[in-house]
């Protein structure tokens, strides 16, 4: 919905996903997010500022979880910040962690399709340490229907190894802007400084439920 000079959105999605649950082995779960959210531009459209609620519900085992987040972005720096909070008693032996997290982005100079990034985030143990870790990387608009993501996962959690991962997102109907296969520019930063079009664009956030399983010994999962 249009307000002055922004939007009112909503977000929703829905995947599977494996839950390690350290009895060696894994539950296949299904998590829903629904999202909702008000978006606003400067005066020039040159920065956009942004709040949203989230509800997120593992469907096999009822846990829930809301979050509130609060965005800042330009065409070249961003920043987003996330606090979770579980809802409910848990499962058996689950319980939802409360936690946060904090991303800053900035664009590659002269590759315009690229950003690196850092994302420090902290998952609040009930019968254990909290688990906090920090991720470093980048994110490349590989053409306008495809995201790459290459990230060294530096967790600071005794059990949990730190890793290096790539995620691949494809896209229907393609996102506007520079790709790899523009190359490098003669300018370091981005031209087109318009946020305008970023106004519906995917809020970035941790989608799936954190989750600490309680048994022989105590694991929190940060993957």
């Amino acid at each position: 919905a249009p307000v002055d000079n922004g939007k009112i959105f909503t977000q929703f999605s829905l995947f599977n996903t494996a839950q390690p649950t350290g009895k060696g082995g894994g539950d296949e779960r299904i998590h829903g997010n629904l999202g909702f959210g008000l978006r606003k531009l400067s005066d020039d459209n040159t920065l956009m500022f942004g709040i949203n609620n989230f509800y997120d519900v593992d469907l096999e085992h009822e846990h829930l979880r809301t979050s509130l987040g609060v965005e800042a972005r330009s065409a070249v720096l961003e920043f987003t910040a996330n606090w979770y909070e579980g809802l409910g008693e848990g499962y058996k032996d689950e319980r939802v962690l409360d936690g946060s997290d904090f991303q800053l982005s900035s664009q590659v100079p002269y590759f315009h399709w690229a950003s690196v990034f850092i994302n420090k985030y902290e998952w609040k143990g009930e019968l254990r340490d909290d688990t906090k870790g920090k991720k470093m990387g980048s994110e490349m608009m590989l053409t306008s229907n495809s995201n790459l993501e290459l990230a060294f996962d530096d967790k600071d959690a005794s059990g949990l190894d730190d890793e290096w991962y790539a995620k691949l997102q494809f896209f229907h109907p393609g996102k506007e802007g520079p790709t790899a296969q523009d190359g490098i520019s003669d300018v370091a930063w981005k031209e087109n400084r318009d946020m305008s079009g970023e106004l519906l664009s995917k809020v970035k956030r941790q989608n799936k439920i954190m989750i600490e399983f309680k048994g022989t010994s105590t694991i929190s999962r940060t993957d």
